[in-house]
């Protein structure tokens, strides 16, 4: 047996392996099968006498994986076989993975994971099985290879997995039909089996439009193109960065509004070749050259494409209507009013429809109303369509139901604070990686100054005491909270006999004893730091004031010290990611805990929070959206990153939304 260690840190696999995205696992490992020349891939969801999915197996006839050349397989990270690669091992298929990352995915779908192949030499074939533990992700066990009768191929399991429901859901099978439609496509002879049944792309596939984009300034070759698929079914919205040979290098958000509409779309350029895949995901902070030009050029067209869409989409949901007999007109319009009529009634009744039953009689008696109202007080019409227009995001049944039995305007105020938030989130996303503007924020009087505003980021559950002030200060509302007289006695101070100032302290109650608080004190450091020991050791100082000071000691009070920065150095990263304590805990101990949080987390734990919101509102934020928000509600906060230009204003018509 050889263990495998790979060139890379434990901490390093663990935020590559995307733990919470089964189905990112799922795609992974199908694509390597695929990459081995495998022409049928099995994946086999077993479940529980609950019905709920416990195991995952992903079996494939590929080639397979040689004693040989394991190690290379399994030991380096972002530097896969496959780069050197001009394509399959035997039948020279486009590869697609190419940064040696599959492997690592599969922790997402168990504790423990086997991989069993077969490969063939010469008329021998072998078998060898790989195996890890999460506990140690950054080291495999390849045991020595055995003669074997079995056919050549490769088979994945996983063991101990939780929260693998997701697998067994309608939208997870979408989601892989529309992550594998141009191979399918390509590769007809493929077949990939998702629970039971094959993946058929065409049979999902609502409509399909393919454009040639013009090229970049001062660049020759085959243009770009993009293919747009609309779906049946929900997918998750998505841009794929393809090769020239349309084979997905990166995945970005289309940065769109379609209101209405399921659908994915396919970016095609040979530029793309010569841009590592880690590169290509952070196109869209790319600065002006061909990349920024060929990506606007795919937006731009995707914007003129839904806008063509509606309309087609209007045309061919009024005629529905007539075929199931709910239109309320009949035979051709008689005179000039009446054509005028049915336009308007046309425009409205294809946003109200969305928003109604799904009950034939229902809908019939609503277009008579609705008629009757346009004919009769049509100023009353446009006003409720104008209301209606701003919830042409919602479609989907729960969010009809929702509208049946809330008030319009409830809703209207449910979806206004839904979509502020994935505003201020593409904002704050904007501050706080936009290479320009992470290394000119200031963070006190720009960053704190707005997140003070925007607590939920930290946690809806908490709400902010106080902000900015000493410990002493923070000392007040604490008793406040616990029913206690007003602190008097010395200043609560640092080791060093200096004042603490406190970022932001944020309380909660607990939700089984009302007697029971928590407190989290965040410290936020400018995005263009490098969090080390010394920022550290700063947040550490006021947690041990805390724990010294008797006033402060309480049993049914814990604390949390959050340091919230971009980046860390190595020995600090070393420092949060213990094998004893949770990701990202420094300080595990009965009432108070320290942790060293990135951005990137908090950004993955909102986003979270948030998707239920982003589906079912289909709302895309762009960045006019974004940094209208941000300057509305936080302007004096960032009237400075305004007047020299790092918050970037509104270019006139590039990121207008489609709406119906």
């Amino acid at each position: 047996m050889v263990k495998v260690r790979l060139e890379t840190s434990r901490e390093h696999i663990a935020e590559l392996a995307r733990l919470r995205d089964p189905v990112g696992a799922v795609e992974e490992l199908i694509w390597n099968a695929l990459d081995a020349d495998a022409e049928r891939v099995v994946v086999t969801l077993e479940r529980n006498d609950l019905g709920g999915v416990d195991r995952v197996r992903v079996q494939d006839d590929g080639s397979g994986m040689s004693a040989e050349h394991c190690e290379e397989y399994f030991r380096p990270i972002g530097a896969s076989w496959k780069k050197r690669a001009k394509g399959t091992p035997e039948q020279g298929r486009a590869l697609h993975g190419k940064n040696g990352r599959g492997r690592v995915r599969a922790f997402a779908l168990g504790t423990r994971v086997r991989w069993t192949s077969v490969s063939e030499a010469q008329g021998v074939r072998q078998q060898l099985v790989i195996e890890a533990d999460r506990h140690s992700m950054n080291e495999f066990d390849i045991g020595d290879p055995e003669p074997t009768a079995d056919p050549a191929g490769t088979l994945f399991e996983a063991f101990g997995g939780e929260e693998l429901d997701v697998l067994g859901e309608c939208r997870a099978r979408s989601s892989l039909t529309a992550a594998f439609a141009t191979y399918l496509e390509r590769y007809p002879d493929v077949r990939i089996e998702y629970d039971g049944q094959e993946l058929d792309p065409a049979a999902e596939q609502l409509h399909v439009r393919d454009y040639v984009l013009p090229s970049p300034s001062g660049r020759t070759g085959e243009p770009a193109r993009l293919k747009i698929v609309e779906w049946r079914r929900p997918v998750p919205r998505a841009l794929f960065l393809c090769d020239g040979e349309g084979m997905s290098r990166a995945q970005l958000k289309p940065g769109i509004q379609a209101p209405g509409f399921e659908f994915t779309a396919h970016l095609s350029w040979a530029g793309f070749d010569e841009v590592d895949s880690e590169e290509l995901a952070f196109t869209d902070w790319a600065p002006e050259g061909p990349l920024a030009e060929v990506l606007g050029a795919a937006r731009d067209k995707l914007r003129s494409h839904f806008r063509v869409r509606v309309d087609e989409r209007r045309q061919e949901q009024v005629a529905e209507w007539q075929q199931e007999g709910v239109y309320p007109y009949a035979g051709r319009p008689t005179d000039a009013r009446e054509r005028a009529e049915r336009e308007t009634f046309d425009a409205v009744a294809t946003t109200v429809f969305r928003h109604l039953p799904r009950s034939t009689g229902t809908r019939k008696t609503a277009f008579a109303l609705l008629r009757s109202v346009l004919a009769h007080e049509p100023s009353d019409v446009l006003r409720i369509a104008e209301e209606l227009f701003s919830l042409s995001k919602q479609e989907r049944e729960q969010l009809n139901r929702l509208l049946d039995r809330t008030p319009l305007s409830a809703l209207v105020k449910a979806s206004t604070g839904a979509t502020n938030r994935l505003d201020f989130l593409a904002a704050l996303e904007h501050l706080v990686f936009d290479p320009e503007a992470r290394n000119r924020v200031k963070e006190r009087s720009e960053l704190h100054r707005v997140l003070e505003n925007e607590c939920w980021v930290f946690g809806e559950e908490y709400s902010l005491h106080v902000s900015d002030r000493s410990l002493n200060e923070v000392l007040r509302p604490h008793c406040q909270l616990l029913g206690r007289e007003e602190p008097s006695g010395a200043s609560v101070l640092r080791d060093d006999g200096r004042r603490g100032i406190v970022d932001l302290m944020l309380s909660r109650a607990s939700r089984h004893r009302l007697d029971e608080r928590h407190h989290l004190v965040v410290e936020l450091k400018r995005p263009g730091l490098v969090l080390g020991s010394a920022e550290f050791e700063q947040l550490s100082s006021y947690a041990q004031a805390v724990r010294k000071d008797d006033r402060f000691r309480d049993t049914s009070t814990t604390w949390d010290f959050w340091l919230v920065g971009n980046d860390m150095t190595d020995t600090l990263r070393e420092l949060a990611h213990q094998p004893h304590n949770p990701p990202g805990c420094a300080l595990n101990q009965p009432t108070y805990r320290i942790w060293v949080r990135t951005w990137g987390e908090l950004f993955q734990d909102c986003e979270a929070r948030l998707r239920f919101y982003r589906e079912h509102l289909e709302y895309q934020s762009t960045t006019e959206h974004a940094m209208d928000y941000l300057v509305r509600n936080h302007g004096d906060a960032v009237a400075g990153l305004v007047a020299d230009g790092t918050i970037p204003t509104a270019r006139s018509g590039n990121e207008a939304s489609v709406t119906p």
